[in-house]
């Protein structure tokens, strides 16, 4: 029973965080603006101009690898600050696991730079699939005979 009554405030506090959640949900749906959705509103929109070819193409992986490195970099130089910033005094080990840390992390990041496809920084995919959607807009434009 004891456990059970020092357990009491972390549930109200899961109650008023589930509560609020809601909340904010519903409010949200209340005051949004309540309009109907037509082919217009809901088409895919580039900067003003016609939209070029289909809206869902395959989208380049290693792009995805280079925002995980990024991500990655990020996270280590947080935790590299906060060592830096702490005011603890540092010992000869916590120095060695830094460095092991630090080389882990920069070891993976060298495999994952080695494994990326050589057309990674060129963006030579993206352009390629840029230009045969063109291309095949202009097709289209010649066969129904302009716009």
């Amino acid at each position: 029973m004891r456990l059970f009554i020092d357990f009491v405030p972390v549930l109200i506090w899961a109650v008023l965080a589930v509560v609020m959640v809601v909340g904010m949900l519903v409010a949200s749906w209340v005051l949004r603006p309540h309009v109907l959705q037509n082919s217009e509103k809901t088409s895919s929109y580039e900067c003003g101009e016609e939209p070029i070819g289909p809206a869902r193409i395959s989208y380049p992986y290693n792009y995805l690898v280079y925002t995980i490195l990024f991500v990655v970099v990020d996270v280590m130089g947080a935790f590299l600050w906060l060592l830096a910033a702490s005011s603890f005094r540092l010992s000869e080990i916590v120095v060695w696991q830094v460095l092991v840390f630090v080389l882990i992390i920069m070891g993976g990041m060298g495999f994952a730079m080695k494994n990326m496809p050589e057309t990674f920084l060129s963006g030579q995919e993206t352009l390629t699939l840029y230009r045969k959607a063109k291309a095949e807009q202009a097709s289209k434009e010649i066969e129904s005979g302009g716009h």
